[in-house]
Order: C-alpha cells, then structure tokens, then sequence
C-alpha cells in the first residue's frame, strides 16, 4: 500500500524558493476558486456514501501530519473512496509552519474532489488576526522583511478563499471552532445559519464559526473567555441537530491533553491531531467515521485515533 508520507517528504526535503510556494499558492487559488462557485459561500456539502478522515488542529507539527497520511492509502484517495478533511489552524506556534501548510495545499490541488481544506481562526480574516499570530514572523526570519511580507500577504489573501463548513448530508457538521448562536433559532435553511442573511450578520457569523467553543450548560451562549466569540450550550446543539437532521458536529480549535473530547451528550466531538510545546498534551487525535455504518455517532469512540509520540494507541 502506497500511502500519503511522500507528499510530506517532498514538501520537506528542500527549502522552497518564494517563486516556488507563489507557483502553488496560484494553484490552490485555482481549485479554491472551482469550489466556491460550486458551493455555497463558505459552506461545502458532500453526499454521505465514503468514509471521511477528520484531522484536527496541525499547528505547524509536520511530524504528526506524516503520521496521519502514514495510515491513509493513497490510491483510495485518488479514487474518491475517501475524503479527507481538515479543520484549520495549520500554522502558528509549531516548528514546521510552512512546511505543515504547503503540504495540505498540496494535497488539495493533487486530490481537489477528496480533500476538503477548511479555515481556522488561525487562517484569519484580515480584521481579525489572532494573538499570537507568529507565521509571518516566520517567513521573515526565512526569507527577509520584504519577500517574507509579500508571501504572508498572498497566503492571507488565499485563506480567504477557504471553506469554513462542511455539511455531511443527513450525518454531520465539521467546522474550526463551534456552531454560531448569533443565527440560533432565526434561520430556516442550514445556508442562511451558517452564511447569515446579510454580509454584516454574515462575518459576525463566520468570527463564532471559526472562534466558539461548547459549554456543558443548558443556556444557548455567553461570551467566551478568549474575548473573541462565544461559548455555545446545548440548546444550540440540540436545536442544529433537530432542525438540519444531522447526528454529530466535529470540531477542533481546543487543546485537549487525551487528543480528543465529548460534549453535549456525545454530539459534540473535539479533535486535536497535533503534540508538542505549547500544550504537551498527552495524546493527539483524528477520526476514521464511516457515515454508512448505522448509527456510526453512538459509537463514535471506535472511530477516533490516538497516538502518542507518533505510535497509535487506539
């Protein structure tokens, strides 16, 4: 079996030049620009008939994102008899920032049909940047102020291209950071919860798509502690389930030290794929879910991954 460590191994075994990473930064431009017109803003939908791979938080960790691909064949994905999915925040804080995110986006322009690259808060708008936010300093260290801005430039332009939502007909929600209350209970359509019914309610909207995090309470929200966002309870949950008939929403944007956590009654699940300084959480965490499996979400347990120090562990 062929799997995916070589597009990783490529990536990294050379120090790209700037004309290099501007040549796929156009690429991916391009299959990004494919995918919103077929889209719906910044929701995507796929049909629930392959098993989808989840990865949570990268965080610049490239050798956490090769022991993922180490599990995933290759020809299956060229195939289209998987999806692989990804929830944001793949630069930032670790070592191999730049490294971790040309290999997704290699990935997205190789497999564009298979591989969903969504937006983290850490793929931010430009009004919104995060704290710490230390990938353009990265890129000025590598390639000096003026080359190191202009690339962080074209990469930020190209985060505005990404999806935020994935919707799994009839299955399920995967998003960066939680479901928005600000459209809670005021929206008919799964597109105008998620997209808002004007651009202003929109990117009020997006902030607590790629910012919110669950709260084991039963009040719909309060505002979160990270001073951005909100805190969602389970109403807010329970109501999203109901309305749009899905069984589960998987999300990352939180450390968790087992790599993996359950909210509101198990349909909430939190995925973190990524080891090391800052968190050292014990584990890390992505999901193999199967939506064909008859009430896959009751036993979701069995579709979730660890690893430590890159061995899996279950």
């Amino acid at each position: 079996m062929k799997d995916l460590r070589w597009v990783v191994n490529d990536v990294s075994s050379y120090s790209p030049e700037p004309t290099e990473i501007k040549e796929l930064i156009n690429e991916s431009k391009e299959v990004f620009r494919e995918d919103l017109e077929k889209g719906k803003g910044w929701l995507i939908e796929k049909e629930p008939n392959k098993p989808f791979i989840i990865v949570g938080d990268l965080h610049g960790d490239l050798h956490s994102l090769k022991h993922i691909l180490s599990k995933i064949n290759e020809r299956a994905l060229s195939k289209g008899e998987l999806t692989l999915v990804f929830m944001g925040d793949y630069v930032d804080r670790g070592p191999n920032q730049l490294e971790t995110l040309l290999s997704v986006l290699k990935l997205k322009v190789l497999y564009p049909r298979n591989v969903v690259l969504l937006r983290g808060n850490h793929e931010p708008p430009k009004d919104l940047i995060p704290y710490p936010h230390n990938f353009p300093e990265e890129l000025r260290l590598r390639f000096g102020f003026a080359v190191g801005m202009d690339l962080y430039e074209e990469f930020l332009n190209l985060f505005q291209m990404f999806p935020a939502v994935l919707h799994v007909r009839k299955e399920m929600i995967v998003l960066h950071g939680g479901l928005p209350t600000e459209t809670f209970k005021k929206s008919d359509t799964l597109h105008e919860y998620f997209m808002g019914r004007s651009r202003e309610q929109g990117k009020r909207v997006l902030t607590e798509i790629l910012w919110n995090d669950p709260i084991e309470f039963n009040l719909p929200s309060t505002p979160s502690p990270r001073g951005v966002g909100y805190l969602f309870g389970k109403p807010v949950t329970q109501w999203v389930i109901k309305k749009f008939r899905v069984d589960a929403v998987f999300r990352g944007h939180e450390p968790v030290d087992n790599g993996y956590k359950m909210n509101h009654e198990g349909r909430v699940i939190t995925l973190f794929s990524r080891l090391g300084p800052p968190y050292f959480n014990r584990r890390a965490a992505y999901a193999a879910v199967d939506p064909e499996i008859s009430n896959w979400w009751k036993k979701i347990k069995h579709f979730i991954i660890t690893f430590s120090n890159n061995i899996a562990t279950s």
